[in-house]
């Protein structure tokens, strides 16, 4: 687990927006303008320790629930995706062009993975960053 190293600029209720620093092992990136740390971008991340607006704080991102989550989701749209094509080419059910059938039931089926979205496995809750800790209060 790797903390990175931020500043809160907003606290709303349990949450705190951030503005990370970029680690010294980006300096040399030739992928740095696309990362969130080297463009300033704002990061809402869970405030479980009551940072303050212009705290130096530490936070974790789970990589590793995140990619699963994201695999899982894809994966499952895919499948669905595929399974609709082929119910809609080879059943047919609306006796049209097998091919305008096939397209139509892949949207339709591709667009059942939207409420595995709601679902307590792919809360977005679940995926905020956490502040860990408060490195350094505002003066």
């Amino acid at each position: 687990m790797s903390l990175e190293t931020a500043m809160v600029v907003k606290v709303e209720g349990e949450f705190a927006y951030l503005i990370p620093s970029a680690p010294e092992a980006c300096e040399h990136c030739t992928m740095k303008e696309l990362c969130v740390g080297n463009t300033e971008g704002k990061i809402k991340a869970i405030n479980k320790v009551g940072a303050e607006e212009g705290d130096f704080v530490e936070f974790d991102i789970d990589i590793g629930k995140l990619n699963k989550s994201l695999i899982l989701i894809s994966f499952v749209g895919l499948v669905l995706l595929f399974a609709g094509a082929l119910i809609g080419y080879y059943l047919n059910p609306f006796k049209i062009n097998p091919s305008l059938s096939g397209g139509l039931f892949a949207i339709a089926f591709s667009l059942l993975a939207l409420p595995l979205l709601k679902g307590k496995r792919f809360s977005s809750r679940e995926l905020y960053p956490e502040i860990k800790r408060v490195i350094r209060r505002k003066i």
